[in-house]
């Protein structure tokens, strides 16, 4: 496999990175390439060390899933092999399963893919094969989480595409709608099916609605470490009330995410639908997570690491 990688790899508009589209794609894509469904796909990256995160957010999303894995050299072999067990165990991430259409793709810097770093790697430099404990599939995402290491995104040697990472995986997402997400952020439970009645009640899978401009805004909290995550606006107000969660960034950034009106959102009785409870402009420096068309601006690519990177998206003219 990763010779096949290496002759499938493409070089992005920069010239820094290769990138590896549709290294694992369900049975449903087959022939599909150019073909976009009224549906939403949850588009999302990672680096090696939090492919764990997959498991808990397929499951819960229960929908098209479209994910970037970013491998240098001495963690690709790792990647793979792990991306073959996630989709060898998880039923949500499965080629066989009757869920919607999932899709991995890997992106690696480009010196290394001409440096024969890949399928080419010496023993010495390249991570080990296998290194899960077995094939089973019991406790797969605690046995991920403990046997991939890792760096964190700003220690890999060179600057964390993250942009790059979700133009690529929103590329293959072959829906109308998309929601990116960073991938240790969790949906409540049955969000997809929740957004695509929302949608067919408002009509905007139909024609005369494609060139809308509106995005639909989600709030995103975040909990307590050690803090089972809340599953629904119920239990998620429970954890709110026993200051067990909070606002997404409510220190480290709220003018980021203010605008979302949390207060209003929490005064909202929780209930089994989607509906639109106001709207607003955007208004500068405001970074929501939402629902958005994939025929939307994609990301500035010029934007590594983390810091006001979505916004480069949220920014531009259509």
């Amino acid at each position: 496999m990763l010779a096949a990688i290496r002759r499938s790899a493409v070089l992005d508009s920069s010239g820094e990175f290769h990138i590896v589209n549709f290294l694992a794609r369900a049975d449903s894509l087959l022939g599909s390439r150019n073909h976009v469904r009224p549906d939403v796909t949850l588009v999302t990256q990672s680096t090696a060390n939090h492919l764990h995160y997959l498991v808990a957010l397929s499951e819960r999303w229960r929908g098209p899933l479209a994910v970037t894995v970013f491998a240098p050299r001495q963690h690709l072999a790792l990647v793979v092999e792990v991306l073959v067990q996630l989709r060898r165990c998880v039923p949500a991430l499965s080629p066989g399963s009757h869920q919607p259409p999932d899709t991995a793709n890997i992106l690696l810097p480009q010196d290394e893919v001409s440096s024969g770093g890949v399928g080419g790697a010496s023993p010495d430099t390249a991570t080990p094969v296998s290194p899960l404990g077995g094939s089973s599939c019991d406790s797969l995402a605690a046995r991920l989480q403990r046997s991939v290491p890792g760096p964190d995104n700003y220690d890999l040697g060179v600057s964390y595409p993250v942009n790059l990472l979700r133009n690529v995986a929103r590329r293959n997402a072959l829906t109308e709608f998309v929601l990116v997400l960073d991938v240790d952020l969790l949906p409540n439970d049955g969000l997809h099916s929740m957004f695509v009645a929302f949608a067919r009640e408002n009509r905007l899978f139909v024609e005369s609605h494609r060139d809308d401009k509106t995005v639909y805004v989600a709030p995103a909290f975040e909990v307590r470490e050690g803090v089972p995550s809340p599953r629904d606006k119920a239990s998620l107000l429970q954890r709110v009330e026993a200051m067990d969660a909070r606002p997404f960034y409510l220190e480290l950034c709220w003018k980021c995410q203010k605008h979302t009106d949390y207060e209003a959102w929490q005064r909202e009785p929780p209930g089994d639908r989607l509906a639109v409870l106001f709207e607003v402009l955007w208004r500068d420096p405001w970074e929501p997570f939402y629902f958005g068309r994939n025929s939307a601006p994609f990301y500035d690519e010029r934007f590594r690491q983390y810091g006001f990177n979505r916004i480069s998206q949220v920014g531009r003219p259509a």
